[in-house]
């Protein structure tokens, strides 16, 4: 009843903010994007195979078709074309359409969720393009050629990296809803039918045979809303955010393989004065996605952010902890976590143009095995935004 609700929603919206339309406005085309390239050198402890210095690189492109009505309704589309992974190959990992007015932004398609998208956590303008959690690709389950200790494999299934705030699951077709901003506070939701359906796919099966895993990154019927406050007194600014997501786990054609339904909250905030901001994030996924069988052990999995950061003209310094703990392995007792210690600096060579530096001690405890693992990363990065 609730995702239907939402989608009537959206469609009041829409219709309440489109009125008469003119059917001649002209569409403008703005094109943006982003790209970084960086080097990391890591020592770790458990690094059997493992080789001490990669490189790695990103490219991103917007391109946003807009256009205004005569009654003021704003509309069009965006496309983000990614190159990245090993393939060589591009995809596109964000394709929606947007309409927005005086009720808010509604978007249809490939889109991050609401939370995703105003998620409010430490301060990171260190490091590139909201990513909390880049060094841990240098430790992470990429490494397929070694056995990586208790680094191996620190991604928990869905939901990103066992550190990462947000709430999302994945990126998926879906509805989203943005209000307007009412005396610094904004409202939100979403509805996603299929977690893993995206584009022109249409997948209504129920249940699906996915394996014998102890994870399910895959979710149905995923329902959210949040709220987030951004506002500034007397040169403080406040920012802050809560969420909530649930949904129904994709199960297993047998009833030996069914997993733990999606039942996840965040809440999160940052202060800042005088180019210094401080804040932190609590995001607890509770037993999301892990299989349910005789044998097998649960543990909740939460994820805690904190740090700080000074900004003076174009130099960025900050610095961060980050804890994620899980089940680590579902037929051990004893949770998996992962400590992460950061620093880092920022400094923009041209507008657009930055150089980076970061280094985080990265340590996992995993009770009840012999993969206890730590490691030091470096990792040095040049980033384009335009």
């Amino acid at each position: 009843m609730n995702r239907y609700l939402l989608a009537g929603c959206a469609a009041v919206a829409l219709a309440m903010g489109s009125g008469a339309a003119n059917a001649q406005a002209k569409f403008e085309v703005k094109v943006g994007g982003d790209a970084y390239f960086e080097g990391g050198y890591v020592d770790q402890d458990l690094d059997s195979g493992l080789r001490s210095v990669e490189f790695r690189n990103r490219f991103r492109l917007n391109i946003v078709p807009s256009a205004k009505a005569d009654n003021g309704l704003e509309y069009g589309g965006r496309i983000r074309i990614r190159a990245a992974g090993n393939s060589r190959n591009t995809d596109a990992d964000r394709a929606y359409i947007f309409v927005q007015g005086s009720f808010g932004q509604v978007r249809m398609g490939v889109s991050n969720t609401f939370n995703d998208e105003t998620v409010v956590s430490r301060p990171i303008d260190y490091l590139p393009f909201g990513l909390y959690d880049q060094a841990l690709n240098y430790v992470g389950p990429n490494g397929t050629g070694g056995t990586g200790g208790g680094l191996a494999a620190i991604n928990r299934a869905g939901c990103g990296s066992i550190v990462w705030p947000s709430l999302a699951p994945d990126v998926a077709t879906k509805i989203v809803y943005f209000s307007p901003r009412f005396a610094g506070f904004q409202f939100g939701a979403s509805y996603t039918p299929n977690g893993n359906s995206s584009n022109t796919d249409s997948d209504r099966f129920e249940r699906a045979a996915i394996g014998t895993g102890t994870l399910t990154p895959y979710f149905q019927d995923e329902l959210e809303i949040g709220v987030n406050y951004n506002n500034t007194f007397g040169g403080v600014t406040v920012k802050g955010s809560a969420g909530y997501m649930w949904g129904e786990a994709t199960e297993s054609t047998t009833s030996a393989n069914n997993f733990k339904n999606l039942n996840a909250w965040m809440a999160g905030l940052q202060v800042g004065y005088a180019g210094f901001a401080v804040g932190g994030s609590y995001t607890d996924f509770g037993k999301s996605g892990q299989r349910q069988a005789a044998g097998l052990f649960n543990e909740n999995a939460r994820v805690w952010q904190l740090g700080a950061q000074y900004t003076t003209g174009p130099i960025v310094v900050g610095a961060g902890w980050m804890y994620g703990q899980d089940q680590g392995s579902a037929t051990t007792i004893g949770k998996r976590k992962v400590n992460v210690y950061e620093i880092g600096a920022s400094y923009t060579v041209a507008p657009g143009l930055a150089v980076q530096a970061q280094y985080d001690y990265v340590k996992t405890d995993f009770e009840g095995s012999a993969l206890d693992d730590k490691a030091n990363v470096i990792v040095l990065r040049t980033t384009l935004a335009f």
